[in-house]
């Protein structure tokens, strides 16, 4: 367990430099959806932008910190022909315009939730299905367990409940001393999330045309979040899928399964199933993407049959 939990010292150490060296104003906003864009939610909240493709029962797609809902392209591709997809791109994130920092109250992970709730009642969609990675996972399960009545589903692509429990159990058991600071390389950090060089350099394109700002105080409240005494609640299907290599090399597979079976062990079993991705790093989207598509149609699947 120590050899996981070093790792994510050095990898929310990363993360933290990217937030303080990426300072920049965002870029302007992402250019127009080639199919439809959801103004109403543009004009009421300025929380996300939106492209909606195909058409078929609602899936909303949800990207990571400083990712673009490009990264979604893949599984859009593999889904459109049956489902209505609606692919957003957070605020700050990947040129989107942030959210100014006086007007987040409860927080960016409250403000998200809320917005993506209001999206679903005003453009009528009937209890879509929540598809997220990472940071996009974290607020699926946050919806799987707060909003079940709104959400036919949830699949959260390598994201844990508990991001800071984990790194307050590293820093409590890492006697190593004191690691000195490095300077922050956005293609390292992105080599550690994706394994094909295009997607690395996706990756560094998004970090950099990210709001600095808004990724580090996200990062924070990501770090503080536990929805570990919520996951009791859950009563719609959900799906977990898990990197097994997005602690290589520092730790097995089979450690890294095992942190994901704990964190989420409070999920009701009648609702929430696993599966794992055993040679993908972070972006399963870049190492893996048939799997996880054919994962991903498979629950869409079995929930158009309930």
């Amino acid at each position: 367990m120590k050899s996981i939990l070093n790792v994510k010292i050095k990898t929310l150490c990363t993360v933290a430099l990217f937030s303080a060296a990426v300072m920049a104003p965002a870029g302007a906003l992402l250019a127009q959806p080639e199919t439809t864009t959801a103004a109403s939610q543009q004009q009421a909240c300025a929380c996300f932008e939106v492209k909606v493709v195909g058409q078929g029962p609602a899936v909303i797609l949800i990207p990571g910190v400083a990712s673009s809902g490009e990264v979604w392209q893949s599984t859009v591709d593999a889904l459109k022909a049956d489902y209505q997809l609606h692919v957003l791109t957070l605020a700050g994130f990947a040129g989107v315009k942030p959210i100014p920092m006086q007007s987040w109250g409860d927080g960016y992970l409250a403000i998200q939730q809320q917005a993506i709730l209001r999206y679903i009642s005003e453009q009528q969609l009937e209890k879509p299905v929540i598809v997220g990675h990472s940071l996009g996972g974290y607020l699926a399960l946050a919806l799987a367990a707060n909003a079940p009545e709104q959400i036919g589903g949830a699949v959260n692509v390598d994201g844990l409940p508990a991001l800071g429990a984990m790194f307050s159990q590293a820093a409590a058991s890492n006697n190593t001393g004191q690691q000195q600071p490095q300077r922050f390389d956005p293609m390292a950090m992105a080599k550690s999330m994706a394994t094909a060089e295009d997607w690395q350099q996706r990756i560094v394109s998004n970090m950099m045309s990210s709001d600095g700002q808004t990724s580090g105080r996200v990062m924070g409240e990501l770090m503080r979040a536990d929805l570990r005494g919520q996951l009791a609640n859950i009563r719609v299907p959900v799906l977990t899928l898990g990197a097994l290599q997005n602690g290589a090399p520092y730790s097995t597979p089979e450690q890294v399964q095992q942190n994901y079976e704990n964190q989420l062990a409070d999920a009701p079993a009648q609702y929430h199933s696993f599966a794992f991705a055993r040679d993908s790093k972070h972006f399963i989207m870049a190492d893996a993407p048939e799997w996880l598509n054919q994962q991903i149609g498979r629950f869409l699947s079995q929930r158009g049959k309930e």
